[in-house]
């Protein structure tokens, strides 16, 4: 059985909120220092250290650093003293930068003697009662070929080597900054400089980016701080909620990652999940492989061996060298036949290229509990119109009614249509066989590529539609499920755009109320893909269709990776899931995600049990 990798609890009191206040006082250079009055010709210009307070919101961080300095410079000039005499149970210290240059008011030696001048630090402090963290020197972004180098080296080295002698924390700013610039590139990285020429300091952005960093250093590297720390917003007060998060699966080779997790629950004693997820290759884009699945039957504890469904689930060779596959599968509880029925589409290859123009279909799949095996997958049987020549039910949410009927959103265009269009049909599914009946309004976007990916929910007696498109999300609602309202945009209450686009929202309802999972811009995210990370959740305006910002919460951080895939299920009367995985792609020029990402991305499958109270 695979364990469940990862476990926590959010709870609206953090613990930090119970603890007395701590001080940390920061000893370093530039890249450190605070700039309260920033130059005119770098008017973002900003230090790391000035941004560390937003993670640790109950300490008192008290910045000593100064522009220039070295370890031999920073105690000449009586900066040593003042920190000293702050009387702090933390001090963190960073230099390299200027011990390096020839300037011989500053320069010390990396063998000799920098390494006397943090062994002289590191037993001061303790001789004041205080604690010392080491931080390796900050990486400059400093690019040859577009490959990133440093001339920091021996000075990091050092600093270890003193940590290790000494028995001092040390965080590796320099390891986590270098593969982080490294990851992202030259061209994006000019996004945490001060300017284009200035390689050395950093922006606001970059310094708050920085200060994550040195944060989530603390939390591995000095136990003794994770209460004080905050890497997360905190839950908002009085939402019906607490969240415990879940890993199905991590880590990954660099050539394929897991894609698309979405659960299903099987009613009975024990309650059975199964979780269907397919592999991704990561040289190219959106090529699939063959639907895998792992099952629960203690609420998320443990999971069964991933199980591969080559036979009945995988890719199927067509004329001409065309690869056909199925994905964007949801699999979910059909009640009236006592069934678990995946729907997901199709997608065609060329030697492991997508076919554009190609025919899509709807795609579908019933799950046999007792042999825990998938019929063949098939397809949806379509009106035979121009307009679904490309037509499918992928990456969506669904509504059973009370009949057994179904009421599966799709989106569709013909072969010379420029756009998305979507609709909802209505189907039936007798336990062996899913029929289209009928379909509903056509719903337009002429922007971007149309609006696509559609996801449906009923709640308070009205149906809801939320679509995606290019530039923005949308939402409609409807009394009878078919016909719909013009799409609007999502707006928080106050008007202003939500932020999302270009990716899937889905919903959640419990209780009467109705709630969106999404991702949107605004949040610290221009580092991720198309900002599709953190994975969000906030209570939806039901008469006024507008999201409530003071009940968004964070289901999924973000850790360097893109969690746009997902889906949701409804386990009990009480518990919701959210599952999604860590997408290893970015932006290019290094498509493909390493493996050992400085902020964590691993291509965890997350499960988060939604715990209503």
């Amino acid at each position: 059985m695979l364990r469940a990798l990862f476990l926590l609890v959010f709870c609206p009191l953090t613990l930090a909120q119970a603890l007395a206040p701590v001080k940390i006082v920061l000893a370093g250079d530039s890249t450190v220092a605070s700039v309260p009055s920033p130059p005119r010709d770098r008017p973002t210009l900003a230090g790391w250290g000035q941004m560390l307070g937003e993670f640790l919101p109950q300490a008192q961080v008290v910045n000593h650093a100064r522009s220039g300095t070295s370890t031999k410079s920073f105690r000449d000039l009586g900066l040593w003293d003042r920190v000293l005499k702050e009387k702090p149970q933390w001090v963190l210290i960073q230099f390299g930068h200027n011990d390096q240059k020839d300037d011989p008011k500053r320069h010390t030696d990396p063998a000799t003697s920098y390494r006397e001048n943090l062994k002289t630090f590191i037993r001061e402090v303790r001789e004041s009662g205080g604690k010392p963290v080491l931080v390796t020197s900050v990486a400059r972004r400093v690019y040859v070929d577009g490959k990133m180098t440093t001339s920091l080296t021996p000075y990091v080295e050092a600093a270890k080597a003193v940590a290790k002698e000494t028995q001092t924390p040390v965080i590796d700013l320099h390891q986590a900054s270098f593969s982080l610039f490294d990851q992202m590139g030259e061209k994006f990285c000019q996004l945490y400089g001060p300017s284009l020429e200035d390689r050395s300091h950093f922006s606001a952005v970059g310094a708050r980016m920085i200060a994550r960093l040195v944060a989530e250093g603390l939390e591995r590297e000095v136990p003794e701080l994770r209460p004080h720390l905050q890497l997360l917003p905190p839950m908002p007060k009085g939402v019906p909620l607490e969240l415990d998060r879940r890993i199905a699966s991590e880590g990954y080779d660099g050539k394929t990652c897991w894609v698309h997790p979405r659960a299903g629950a099987i009613p009975g004693k024990p309650l059975s999940v199964v979780l269907t997820m397919q592999k991704l290759l990561l040289s190219g884009s959106d090529v699939f492989f063959a639907l895998n699945d792992t099952r629960s039957d203690d609420l998320c504890k443990t999971w069964s061996a991933i199980t591969e469904h080559g036979d009945t689930l995988g890719r199927r060779n067509e004329s001409e060298g065309v690869v056909v596959a199925t994905c964007d599968f949801t699999p979910k509880w059909h009640a009236k036949s006592g069934k678990l029925l995946g729907i997901g589409h199709t997608v065609r290859y060329s030697g492991d290229k997508v076919i554009h123009d190609r025919k899509r279909e709807t795609a579908w799949s019933v799950y046999d509990d007792q042999t825990r095996q998938w019929s063949a997958w098939t397809t949806l049987e379509m009106p035979d119109e121009p307009r679904f020549h490309s037509a499918g039910a992928g990456s969506v949410q669904r509504v059973d009614l009370d009949n057994g009927d179904i009421l599966l959103p799709i989106y569709f265009k013909g072969k010379a249509d420029k756009y998305y269009s979507v609709t909802v049909l209505r189907c039936s599914f007798d336990g062996t066989k899913l029929k289209y009946l009928e379909h509903g309004d056509v719903l337009t976007q002429e922007s971007g590529r149309g609006v696509y990916e559609p996801s449906l929910i009923r709640c308070g007696g009205r149906f809801y539609l939320t679509m995606r498109n290019d530039t923005a999300g949308y939402v409609s609602v409807s009394d009878d499920g078919i016909h719909f309202t013009k799409p609007s945009m999502w707006c928080w209450e106050d008007g202003s755009e939500l932020g999302n686009y270009n990716t899937q929202q889905h919903w959640v309802t419990h209780g009467g109320r109705l709630y969106l999972v999404y991702t949107r811009k605004g949040a610290h995210n221009d580092h991720i893909f198309r900002h599709r990370a953190p994975l969000f959740m906030a209570e939806v305006s039901q008469d006024r269709l507008r999201v409530k910002r003071d009940t968004e919460v964070v289901l999924v951080p973000d850790r360097g990776a893109r969690l746009g895939n997902f889906g949701v299920c409804e386990v009990g009367e009480n518990e919701t899931w959210v599952t999604v995985a860590e997408w290893m792609q970015t932006w290019s020029p290094n498509v493909v995600i390493k493996p050992g990402h400085p902020l964590g991305a691993n291509n965890r499958v997350h499960a988060v049990r939604i715990l209503w109270k």
